[in-house]
């Protein structure tokens, strides 16, 4: 390769790798430039990946960096590592194989590998399976942590139904909202059909969740769901959590008779 070598780099960082070892994108960058100057190279573009998984596979910068090696942009790639371009073999092997079909070398700064060697691409194959290792038990600590706090009744996030909202780190009771619920769970221990819930929710200008009309199908879904007694399901069994009910479970009971109580923990 000689000095006019054209080289583009790629930058990646995820929200748990960035927090795990503060190695973040300028970081990255810095690595790269001195690397070029160091080699006398030309440097066209950075492209940069900001809080995307190397598992994900809809990578935009990643997308436009293969296009452009496609259509000749550069000569080579400069990664600052392995686990930059994905986190497992077979996708770092892919990605590596694909730049070279179109004349693109790659270059790994953290392992020091340059792939257009043999020694280099025997090195690449080793450190991608460390890389996904790695990966594996980064995955198998997040999911240990996530499934201690749920034991303990705690949030793991996702979606919150109607009438909570987070705050910090904790579930809230959106009053205004808590006050519907309880009024729909009244309507339906009294006997009233899911439809005319719907209908006179929708009449009194409620809106739902999302801001569109109540349907009996929403009405059920918060019949239906133990969140609303202060529980959270962990592995089969509805166990007491740590935000506040809405309604009782006396209440709940009356409006879902046939609904399984043995699975409930007090």
């Amino acid at each position: 390769m000689s000095e006019q070598t054209r080289v583009a780099g790629y930058i990646r960082v995820s929200q748990e790798r960035s927090a795990k070892n503060g190695y973040g994108l300028d970081a990255q960058e810095r690595d790269i430039k001195r690397h070029v100057e160091y080699k006398g190279w030309e440097l066209t573009k950075v492209y940069r990946e900001e809080g995307v998984s190397g598992y994900c596979k809809d990578r935009p910068a990643l997308q436009a960096l293969m296009k452009d090696a496609r259509e000749g942009g550069f000569e080579v790639v400069i990664f600052p590592s392995i686990d930059r371009v994905g986190r497992s073999v077979k996708d770092v092997i892919e990605i590596d194989g694909y730049l070279r079909d179109h004349n693109v070398d790659t270059v790994f700064l953290r392992e020091g590998v340059d792939t257009s060697t043999p020694t280099g691409a025997l090195y690449r194959n080793i450190m991608s399976s460390v890389a996904e290792f790695e990966g594996r038990l980064i995955y198998e600590r997040l999911s240990k942590g996530k499934r201690e706090k749920a034991a303990a009744g705690g949030y793991i996030g996702g979606w919150l139904p109607y009438g909570y909202a987070k705050k910090d780190d904790a579930i809230v009771v959106v009053k205004k909202e808590a006050t519907v619920v309880e009024q729909i769970f009244r309507w339906r221990a009294e006997g009233k059909p899911l439809e005319s819930i719907a209908e006179h929710l929708a009449e009194s200008g409620v809106p739902t969740q999302r801001g569109g009309k109540w349907q009996a199908s929403n009405v059920r879904r918060i019949l239906t769901n133990h969140f609303y007694t202060g529980r959270v399901e962990f592995e089969g069994t509805f166990i007491r959590a740590q935000h506040d009910a809405i309604v009782s479970d006396v209440l709940f009971q009356e409006c879902n008779p046939t609904k399984e109580c043995d699975k409930i923990t007090r």
